[in-house]
């Protein structure tokens, strides 16, 4: 005689199994998968950046250089990799902070990720002027020109920190004591038409309000 068998098939352990967590094989897939959340709030702390930048910028031509130190700071929190906010933060650490390292360090480094640019060349020169390094200054605005030899931000630069002339007589050589006196008179009578402007750090290559240039790539 067959005794009657307590244990289900194999067919029903699966059966019960399956029954005994309802849903459970299917929840993975239905469970949402956040995609839109990270790249909606990157967005918007890159145009949180890009407000504080421009805003910087603005207190910066006013010569607010606190104001303008706090707004590059938090477009910096914002989008620390961006090349112009590296290159104008740089400048306000030099100047507020006196972080002389750090901010010559941003200005070069905006320079070597997005490549010359006259906005970044004066910054660079802005910050070496502030450091006394008037040589390193010269040079950055002299590779902006070179470049750029029309562009109106550059040019005042150039004429703030007196750029070396052709000799009144080139056929004399620039060490002849005419071209020397001749020098002399041309240059009085070039700053009594139009004075130089100031040369600072603050003031070099900022236009008068109303007249910035377009922004160069």
């Amino acid at each position: 005689m067959t005794e009657p068998n307590d244990r289900p098939d194999r067919e029903d352990e699966l059966d019960a199994d399956a029954a005994g967590v309802p849903g459970e094989a299917h929840a993975e897939e239905e469970r949402p998968v956040p995609v839109s959340a990270p790249a909606v709030g990157a967005i918007s702390l890159q145009a949180e950046g890009t407000l504080a930048l421009e805003e910087g910028i603005r207190r910066f031509a006013a010569q607010d250089l606190e104001g303008a130190h706090a707004q590059f700071e938090r477009a910096h929190r914002r989008a620390g990799n961006d090349p112009r906010t590296m290159s104008w933060y740089g400048v306000t650490l030099v100047l507020v902070e006196r972080n002389s390292n750090l901010g010559v360090l941003y200005c070069d480094q905006a320079l070597r990720i997005a490549g010359a640019s006259p906005e970044m060349l004066l910054n660079q020169a802005r910050a070496y002027l502030a450091l006394h390094q008037r040589e390193r200054a010269y040079r950055a605005v002299h590779r902006g020109i070179t470049q750029w030899p029309d562009h109106p931000a550059l040019r005042l630069a150039q004429d703030a920190m007196g750029w070396r002339r052709r000799p009144v007589v080139p056929c004399l050589g620039r060490a002849n004591p005419m071209n020397r006196w001749l020098g002399k008179l041309r240059h009085r009578w070039h700053n009594y038409r139009s004075p130089p402007p100031l040369l600072s750090p603050v003031t070099l290559g900022v236009l008068p309000a109303g007249s910035e240039p377009p922004r160069s790539a």
